[in-house]
């Protein structure tokens, strides 16, 4: 469970703002030598219970903290990145923050939209239905063709992301807290995934499929 002395400081009622002091006290008990609360983190408030509590993702929690430090994460983490992330976003919620599907999803969309090329953010396999019917990577890959630099390595992936995060952070938000903590971002991105994402990626978005009668094929961005 949680250390007494941040159940103390939690809110009454507004889920969002006990996740606002949850990030805010959290992270003095970080790490957590018996893992307690990396595994609350991921399981109970995040609510990912299949990354059970086994010598591997023990394993992979420590390789987290230490390849944080190191500014390169493994694949075997980056596989785990939608997990692992929320525990860094806890660690250091002034620089790094959670790195999901449906966050990843609305980025790519907006940095589609606004001309970009390459460097797109390799997307975590997600569970919410409305985004895995619009599959981002290949309608960025039909726009934009095929390259090594189209998507970002996942080695740099989490690092770039939370970089950006910080720089739109800065351009975005008048609040002087919301100006240092990428999180609120983070959670505005989630949140508009599934509707105005979705909605505008339907709006925008037109496919011609090259047939015998005809020469035309690709995709056009409507709204471009």
């Amino acid at each position: 469970g949680l250390p007494a002395d941040v159940v103390k400081d939690l809110p009454e009622g507004n889920l969002f703002q006990r996740n606002i002091v949850l990030k805010k006290c959290l992270h003095n008990h970080l790490p957590d030598k018996k893992k307690e609360i990396e595994y609350w983190i991921i399981q109970t408030w995040g609510g990912i219970r299949r990354f059970g509590r086994d010598d591997k993702n023990n394993a992979r929690i420590e390789a987290l903290y230490n390849q944080l430090a190191a500014g390169s994460l493994s694949s075997d983490v980056f596989t785990r990145i939608s997990s692992l992330s929320k525990v860094a976003s806890f660690f250091n919620p002034e620089k790094y923050a959670i790195y999901d599907a449906r966050a990843t999803f609305s980025l790519n969309w907006l940095l589609l939209k606004s001309g970009a090329t390459t460097s797109f953010f390799p997307v975590p396999s997600g569970r919410n239905t409305d985004i895995t019917r619009y599959d981002i990577e290949t309608v960025i890959r039909l726009k934009c063709g095929e390259g090594d630099d189209l998507f970002l390595k996942p080695a740099h992936a989490y690092f770039e992301y939370c970089k950006l995060l910080k720089e739109l952070s800065l351009r975005i938000w008048s609040d002087a807290e919301r100006k240092t903590m990428p999180y609120y971002l983070e959670m505005l991105l989630f949140v508009i995934g599934p509707k105005e994402i979705v909605s505008d990626i339907k709006k925008s978005t037109s496919i011609e499929i090259r047939t015998r009668q005809s020469t035309r094929q690709g995709i056009s961005l409507a709204q471009f």
